[in-house]
């Protein structure tokens, strides 16, 4: 390991022990300074320690490493006692991933070791070695602290902290109070800063300071270690009481220290009866242990609630014999009783707060605590929470219903929302549609009858003088136009009784190649500009099929080639068959269809953009696909813009399959009246 000096240390280091310096000053117990060094160290970015570390003293009397302290950690268990030469046996259940660092805790490099450290890497690379030089250095600066405030400073610091006297330490040569405790100022009403700018002989009555340090001059001297004077205190309210003073010398390594102990005999009988009356009081059980496990004080109610009986457990019981006693009456359950006795008595002498929730046999809930005491001892305390632990779990109970119900209706709520949506939607197109046919039908019907109106006017206007041309040609006008008219009135018929599901195919067999021969032939009497190329001869000879409603597919398909191809005289009409299908195909030279619209050109009431200005309703593809449908066919377009459209429908030769109801068994007279009899 690489030595290190002060003078090479980085500045993160000189901050550290810096920090480490500042807490070692301080006047609070060892314990809290202890926990802020490691704090410190831990802390370090640089040495990227991780939060986990414990500081082990060597036992005297066994030479045992025994725990002195450590920071809490979930994941790791630390032992009471460990086996530095032998880290792995001490940690059966290891310690992780994590690198171990086993730190010497001496004041020096000279000086005697006084035990280790244990610190943990966050990961399992170990740190170089001029940073291990360095956490050396800082473990020295925590064992300097542990045996300095090991000595007489630490025995009296803590004796200040904890008493429940006044206690004054004061300077030889001047007598000034330089440290008192938390009993001096409430006892007198000062406050500490201003005791410190005291004497002991200014709390007392009619006695200076000179008569002070001539009473006390065998202690100042040396020939006697203590002694003892009874006197009278001032209040800072100018009340007295009476005190009776002990003034002791304690030697120390450095230099000797001078206290005084003023005991204030009637007050301190009358409060430690109080504390019994509030310990009493007090509606949990409380429970006050040494540093050895062993019971000093209890309440009653720490009896009723562990369910113990106070003969078997006065003041001066081993908290391991109530452990055994619990266990042994199946409070903890199945198992190794010896096991759960010793798990639970070294979690309560690692002299760390904890608390836990425990249910007895009997279904009482209990909140443990316990708070660890300065001296090594501890206090455990023990709540009764059972209504509490029922009305949570009854609350929990109603906000899991009322989640349910929550749910539920939020569920019907969204369902009936979605429905409504979905029928305001359905409204809305319906709407549409509507509005879309009362205009279209308008106009579709406009055409035909102006055409009936005029082709009347202009007979009229001839009167008898009507030559047989003439009258042949008003005539067809006429005639075209009622056709028109009829097949509008068919479709719509037809796409009314396809929405309303009342179409019911009437099947027979029939030729379709003549079906469509009479559909062209007319076409051609309304059509005389357009010819028709028709190539039927390999169709089959009849197909099972509705010859009305086949005969409306076909009608529909050859009057648009007509009316979508103006200008484009040339229709080709194709019939063939395959694999038991009828497969027709209709092709014009029109104005041809955009790729975007072929999907929609089945819809009701959809026309594409190629169609602006050309007469339709929309809803003749639309019934061709149904018929087509319904009779288990299929049909399709293909088109492009300006390169004219062919509509190809297919269907089975054999007729739609139907599906009947199975055939109900037939029963005679007699079987029908023994049915009835039974």
């Amino acid at each position: 390991m690489q030595t290190m000096t002060w003078n090479t240390l980085p500045s993160w280091a000189h901050l550290a022990c810096r920090d480490i310096l500042r807490a070692a000053t301080s006047n609070r117990r060892l314990g809290d300074i202890l926990s802020e060094c490691l704090e410190i160290v831990t802390g370090i970015a640089e040495l990227d320690l991780g939060q986990s570390a414990a500081l082990y003293m060597i036992d005297c009397a066994n030479h045992t490493h025994r725990l002195l302290h450590h920071r809490h950690s979930e994941e790791l268990a630390y032992p009471i006692e460990i086996d530095p030469s032998s880290m792995a046996e001490s940690f059966p259940r290891g310690w992780g991933r994590a690198c171990l660092y086993q730190m010497p805790l001496a004041a020096g490099d000279d000086e005697a070791l006084i035990g280790t450290a244990l610190l943990f890497g966050r990961t399992g690379k170990r740190m170089n070695s001029e940073k291990l030089s360095i956490l050396r250095l800082l473990c020295q600066e925590i064992a300097r602290i542990i045996v300095h405030r090991g000595g007489a400073a630490a025995s009296l610091i803590d004796m200040v902290e904890l008493s429940t006297d006044e206690i004054y330490i004061f300077d030889a040569h001047s007598l000034a109070i330089v440290r008192t405790n938390a009993t001096a100022s409430i006892r007198t009403g000062h406050p500490a800063s201003h005791l410190c700018r005291l004497t002991p002989a200014a709390l007392k009555v009619d006695m200076s300071e000179a008569a002070y340090r001539d009473l006390i001059g065998s202690v100042l001297s040396g020939q006697c270690s203590n002694i003892s004077f009874d006197a009278c205190h001032r209040r800072r309210n100018g009340t007295l009481y009476p005190v009776k003073v002990h003034v002791w010398r304690i030697r120390g390594e450095d230099q000797d220290l001078f206290a005084e102990v003023a005991v204030a005999t009637a007050d301190q009988r009358k409060a430690f009866g109080l504390l019994e009356q509030v310990f009493d009081a007090i509606p949990g059980g409380i429970g006050v242990f040494d540093n050895r496990s062993r019971l000093l004080m209890a309440n009653r109610r720490l009896y009723d609630l562990m369910n113990i009986p106070p003969e078997l457990f006065p003041p001066g019981s081993r908290f391991e014999d109530i452990l055994r006693y619990n266990a042994e009456r199946g409070e903890w359950g199945d198992g190794d009783y010896e096991s759960m006795v010793r798990e639970r008595l070294d979690q309560a002498q690692l002299g760390l707060p904890y608390s836990f929730e425990r249910e007895r046999a009997s279904g009482k809930v209990l909140t443990v605590r316990s708070e660890p005491l300065s001296n090594g001892g501890y206090v455990l305390s023990y709540t009764d929470i059972t209504l509490r632990k029922r009305a949570e779990k009854e609350l929990i109970r109603n906000r899991d219903e009322l989640e349910a119900t929550v749910h539920q209706r939020t569920a019907e709520i969204a369902a009936q929302a979605a429905a409504l949506e979905e029928a305001l939607q359905q409204e809305k197109n319906i709407n549409a549609m509507q509005r879309q046919f009362v205009a279209m039908t308008s106009h579709e019907f406009r055409t035909p009858l102006a055409i009936i109106d005029g082709a009347a006017q202009r007979l009229m206007r001839k009167k008898g003088d009507v030559d047989a041309a003439f009258l042949a040609e008003k005539t067809h006008q006429i005639r075209g136009a009622v056709a028109r008219m009829v097949d509008l009135m068919e479709s719509f018929l037809s796409a009314g009784r396809m929405d309303t599901g009342r179409v019911e195919l009437s099947l027979v067999d029939c030729s379709i190649r003549k079906l469509i021969e009479q559909s062209i032939t007319r076409q051609k009497i309304f059509s005389q500009n357009h010819r028709f190329d028709n190539d039927l001869s390999d169709l089959p000879a009849v197909i099972r099929c509705d010859a009305l409603a086949l005969s409306q597919v076909i009608t529909n398909l050859l009057s648009n080639a007509v009316k979508y191809a103006p200008r484009a005289p040339d229709i080709k009409v194709r019939g063939w068959q395959e694999d038991g299908f009828a497969v027709v195909s209709v092709k014009d030279n029109g104005v041809g269809i955009d790729a975007e619209d072929i999907p929609k050109m089945f819809q009701p009431y959809f026309r594409a953009r190629t169609s602006t200005g050309i007469a339709g309703t929309g809803i003749g593809l639309s019934l061709v696909k149904q018929v087509v449908t319904l009779h288990g066919g299929e049909i399709r377009v293909d088109s492009s813009r300006g390169q004219g459209t062919v509509f190809t429908f297919r269907l089975p030769i054999a007729g739609p399959r139907i599906e009947t109801p199975p055939p109900q068994p037939e029963t005679d007279d007699e079987g029908a009246r023994e049915a009835s009899a039974a």
